[in-house]
């Protein structure tokens, strides 16, 4: 009943959670909705209460019933993902409330007392009892707590205040028993294997029974603390409180999880158990996932530790990524917590100027582990992949048991139609009997037909005995299925979680300021154009201005790009990248929605990374490329350098036969690297502008949706910075006239002015935006193509499309973010300036 989070995303998003508003009612309804709301909290109540009762039962059998039973029900996955979704949607719409009121059941996954309850029996003496408990709050954390709950809500307290202790003491239980366990297994092996030959046949079976009862103990173990780890690295993700509540010490607790699972993987091949050995590696991820979780950003714990412990945290973390046998994500999540330190311990200046002599041996390391092993791990898993699964294998096979799953359902549904059938004739026999008598048959006859009777109850029971049969081979497809979709996500998670250690590698320094005075309109909801307001956008945006953009880069980080560059880091992820924008279109198939999803986010994931690691400014761009020719189209491209193959794979990319969200995702590398290599900005050729032309002024795709306008504004930003180079009258003539008749009409053929659909209205506004900026930088200047300017009519679009403009921004206030709202604000305002320079 308790399944396991399988994609790992350390960047959690936060979001406050709404605080419930009741709006005022009629007086007629007070006194019904006061009786309704009192009716269902003590029926809450009382549900809550009974199943408290027999949680804290003194008979462990009662106890693990209610737990099983929990787990099966209120806390299984699917309710309490189905719960989420209703929470979710109750603080996005205030409105529903009411009505979510009364489709609550009668106890909450949420209930402060029943989390306690819960809490207690983690440390229960039953072992059975505190894995379903724990199994209980793991997936709690898992499949209910999306993002972080308000921190002053009781189920914040009992996470902070309750569970997180209480997971501390059952891990070191667990882990001094398992330590225990293994002195045994081991002494009894041992005893074993220096019997003789006599003795080992009259003692042989009682010490092999003896030793299978310890593994099978030790496992119960494991499996509790696998489930421990998970709900704890939950918590840390989802509640700030609980991080609080880990000290150093702790953080020394998790760190020993990791030699001792190499121990009892081990020990369970010495004994020939190996079958026990996955949820030790599951209790090895989880373990390496709450420390990652645990250090990341979190300067107060990092800072705290002496140089002892802290040596001890880093050689433990070495000694997991550099061994082969354990997991993948057991690895990345130690490099990723390995690479938290390295944010605090080496790219911070001040606290290495605050810092003891004591701590630069730890502090090398770091960055040595880092440079070295860390890379290399990254390195080998984009040029070799996941060698024990091939994607496209685990999704065909997913998409041929997914449909015999559905068409053995359709079986079963026929089949138990036709027996519903059959029985609600109740005696068939009879019928034909009474119709044989009809026709005044002979008593052959009826003698036949009382045969036909049985013959028909024996069918009756071989029908049950098929649809029984029918029933397993339906569940051990599922189940089949089951593992498959986990390998699948277990595959993307780990691909996702390399990648974001690449671009956290890459980041550099966060030196910035964010706290810069909101200048922009209060929230009402009319939004004017004031050019009083003039001067404070202007300042603001030399403050941004000011603040941004160049990375500076430390000796530290520069040995790590440097390490970066000697590994083909950036060539190898390249190459991942376009393998996986023609995946889905590869298959031919219909591609589950699962599937499109994560390698949607896969792709997102990885274009992120790409764009950080270009603004790094990597020496393997500027040495000799690994490959000579690219296939761009159909037609042999060569290149030379760095580069020029990072610019024409991303051009083979975009030019296959992919849908518009590939497309967005490669537009976005694309403009990262014009931006941040303006040397690639002479690569582009008439044939690569007819190409980013095309993709503005092709018409909107609907089905590619936010994909589609995001695709054209990086196409338009695109053109922006091409044109900010020196080029003739003619190139700058098509692409004014390009980017003048997408401004006529963003989304469609025809003017969009009188759309309701306000969404349609917000994506018009965003591409909008972006040519209304490009047009203003292309002839914002003193010698910027005045008579293309003057000839293709910019300024009269600009008078005409303002007002609209303005319309869209109104229209589209309550599905639009504050920031969007600023950006467009100072968008018009900026289109006036403009429109009264020019017209002098």
């Amino acid at each position: 009943h308790f399944c396991l989070p399988i994609t790992i995303t350390d960047i959690m998003g936060k979001q406050k959670r709404n605080k419930s508003k009741r709006g005022s009612k009629q007086n007629s309804n007070k006194t019904a909705l006061s009786a309704s709301s009192a009716t269902s909290s003590a029926n809450e109540e009382k549900g809550a209460s009974t199943i408290v009762s027999k949680i804290r039962h003194g008979d462990p059998r009662v106890r693990h019933a209610a737990l099983v039973a929990l787990s099966s029900t209120l806390f299984h996955s699917s309710s309490l993902s189905a719960a989420a979704l209703q929470k979710e949607r109750q603080q996005k719409q205030s409105h529903v409330r009411l009505s979510a009121k009364a489709n609550k059941p009668v106890v909450d996954a949420s209930d402060e007392t029943l989390l306690r309850a819960l809490s207690e029996r983690i440390l229960d003496v039953d072992i059975p009892c505190a894995t379903a408990a724990t199994g209980c709050l793991s997936n709690y954390v898992s499949f209910y707590c999306i993002g972080d709950a308000e921190e002053s809500s009781p189920e914040a307290e009992v996470a902070s205040e309750v569970m997180v202790p209480i997971l501390f003491q059952r891990i070191q239980r667990s882990l001094d028993k398992i330590t225990s366990l293994g002195s045994q297994i081991e002494s009894s092996i041992a005893k074993k294997v220096g019997e003789t030959a006599n003795a080992a046949s009259a003692a042989g079976a009682a010490g092999s029974s003896a030793i299978d009862k310890m593994f099978a103990f030790n496992t119960e173990q494991w499996i509790l603390v696998s489930l421990s780890l998970n709900t704890l690295a939950g918590l840390i993700e989802n509640f700030p409180s609980a991080v609080e509540r880990v000290s150093a010490a702790s953080l020394s607790t998790l760190c020993a999880v990791l030699p001792l699972v190499e121990k009892s993987i081990q020990l369970t091949k010495n004994g020939m158990e190996e079958s026990n050995g996955d949820c030790i590696l599951d209790a090895s991820s989880n373990a390496s996932r709450a420390i990652h979780s645990l250090l990341d950003d979190n300067i107060a714990i990092i800072t705290s530790l002496q140089p002892t412990p802290l040596t001890h945290i880093v050689t433990e973390l070495t000694n997991t990524i550099t061994n082969a046998k354990m997991p993948h994500m057991t690895r990345l999540h130690a490099s990723g917590a390995l690479v938290s330190l390295r944010k605090v311990l080496v790219l911070d200046e001040e606290l290495k100027s605050a810092r003891g002599r004591e701590y630069d041996a730890v502090v090398a390391a770091v960055q040595t582990c880092t440079d070295g092993t860390v890379i290399d791990l990254l390195s080998n898993l984009f040029e070799s992949g996941d060698k024990n699964h091939d994607p496209k294998q685990l999704v065909l096979r997913m998409i041929e048991l997914s449909n015999k799953c559905q068409s053995m359902k359709q079986d079963e549904m026929m089949e138990s139609q036709i027996m519903s059938e059959v029985n609600a004739r109740k005696e068939p026999a009879r019928m034909i009997a009474r119709r044989q008598k009809e026709l005044k048959e002979s008593k052959k006859t009826k003698a036949e037909n009382e045969d036909m009777k049985e013959a028909m109850m024996v069918e009756d029971k071989d029908g049950v005995k098929k649809a029984e049969e029918t029933e397993s081979q339906l569940d051990d497809v599922k189940d089949e299925l089951d593992g498959v979709v986990k390998s699948w996500r277990e595959l993307i998670g780990s691909y996702k979680l390399a990648l974001e250690l690449v671009a956290n590698l890459c980041s550099g320094r966060e030196d910035q300021d964010d706290d810069i005075e909101d200048v922009m309109y209060p929230d009402d909801d009319e939004h004017m154009w004031d050019s009083d307001d003039e001067a404070k956008l202007v300042s603001a945006a030399n403050v941004a201005g000011a603040c941004s953009m160049e990375m500076t880069c430390s000796p530290s980080e520069r040995v790590t790009f440097s390490s970066m560059s000697s590994k083909h880091l950036l060539a190898r992820i390249i190459f991942f990248f376009r393998s996986w924008v023609e995946f889905v279109s590869m298959l031919k198939d219909d591609v589950p929605a699962l599937v499109a999803e994560d390698v949607d986010e896969l792709l997102s994931t990885c274009a992120l990374c790409l764009g950080n690691m270009v603004a790094c400014d990597l020496s393997s761009l500027n040495e000799p490329s690994l490959k000579k020719v690219i296939m761009v189209g159909g037609q042999e491209k060569p290149v030379t350098d760095g580069l020029d193959m990072f610019w024409w794979e991303l051009i083979a990319a975009i030019s296959s036969d992919v849908s518009d969200g590939p497309k967005a995702h490669v537009t976005s590398v694309m403009l990262a690297l014009l931006r941040h290599q303006p040397k690639a900005r002479t690569i582009v050729n008439s044939a690569v502008l007819d190409l980013l032309l095309a993709l503005i002024t092709q018409q909107y795709n609907a089905e590619g949706g936010a994909n589609n306008v995001q695709m054209k504004c990086n196409a338009i930003s695109m053109i922006g910075l091409l044109c900010s180079e020196p080029h003739p009258s003619e190139v700058n003539a098509r692409v004014c006239s390009a980017l003048l008749e997408r401004l006529r009409s963003p989304l469609s053929s025809t003017s969009d002015d009188n759309d309701a659909d306000s969404e349609k209205a917000r994506q018009s506004l965003v591409i909008m935006h972006e040519i209304l900026d490009v047009l203003m930088d292309m002839y914002g200047g003193d010698d910027s193509h005045d008579e293309v300017f003057g000839q293709q009519d910019v300024l009269g679009h600009f008078q005409r499309c303002l007002p609209g403009f303005k319309r869209r921004v109104k229209k589209t206030v309550a599905n639009s973010t504050r920031e969007e709202l600023d950006t467009w604000n100072e968008t018009a305002l900026n289109c006036s300036r403009f429109i009264k320079y020019k017209k002098g």
